[in-house]
């Protein structure tokens, strides 16, 4: 069993979903709990309260899909899970993850490497990304054969499949991710950019299913970046990547001089 809350975002109708990660988690004797997902297929983004879409066209150059938001507000939901539980550590899923083989083991192997350095300076750590571009390695895990590697990720990456959160963080996502003007990868990128809170892992503890993404979706065939473009999206997204990567690669010079 685990001892940190594991939270499923699962849209309701997404069952066959739920009993394969069911499936996956109970082989690691790990319990969680199921988190009912905001559906915002087909939701006019203006109905959402919590979206702007002033923001959104500011930031991203585009307004969201309804799943986007959708996705977004399950994510919260999640991190305001992870602090009802009142306890110091909680790992999100997205229905469409799979757990490798001792993932929960190598999760509790990196909350008890953190115990050993103190209190968390960090708010999230990514456990599914295949790749983080601009890191710095902060310590290593072995668990029997495994070898992993703990980054701090300068650059957050943008695959939401598991996140591992700490209550601080999880409490700070709530207070600042309102109102919504990206999707949720792209805020935690931007969000922690300047404050240097991420971390990863390489390998990744939790693959996917390669299913497509349910409950972001923007139509069959429709790529969600090409949805409502503003005459300034390309201007924007070079803003947005190389703003986030600049800052990313001081915080990782820093860290290099630290060590």
């Amino acid at each position: 069993m685990a001892d940190f809350p594991i939270i499923l975002i699962n849209l309701d109708e997404s069952t066959d979903r739920l009993k394969r990660i069911t499936r996956a988690l109970e082989a690691q004797d790990a319990r969680f709990g199921r988190l009912s997902a905001f559906d915002g297929r087909g939701v006019p983004p203006e109905t959402i309260s919590e979206y702007d879409d002033a923001d959104a066209r500011r930031y991203m150059g585009r307004s969201l899909t309804g799943g986007e938001i959708g996705c977004f507000l399950s994510h919260l939901r999640a991190a305001k899970a992870v602090v009802e539980s009142g306890s110091a550590y909680g790992l999100v899923l997205e229905d469409d993850a799979l757990p490798l083989p001792e993932a929960i083991a190598q999760v509790r192997a990196f909350i008890a490497w953190q115990t050993a350095r103190g209190a968390p300076d960090w708010y999230v750590a990514n456990l599914g990304a295949l790749k983080t571009k601009i890191a710095s390695t902060a310590g290593v895990l072995h668990i029997g054969e495994n070898t992993t590697q703990i980054q701090r990720a300068h650059y957050f990456p943008m695959r939401t499949t598991a996140l591992l959160w700490t209550a601080p963080g999880a409490r700070a996502f709530i207070e600042t991710c309102l109102p919504i003007s990206a999707p949720v990868d792209n805020h935690l990128r931007h969000w922690l950019a300047p404050l240097d809170m991420g971390l990863s892992v390489v390998p990744p503890l939790v693959s996917t299913t390669g299913a497509q993404s349910e409950i972001d979706t923007a139509g069959k065939g429709v790529c969600r970046a090409k949805i409502n473009r503003g005459a300034l999206y390309q201007l924007r997204r070079v803003r947005r990547l190389y703003g986030d990567k600049i800052i990313a690669l001081l915080h990782k010079a820093r860290f290099s001089a630290r060590t």
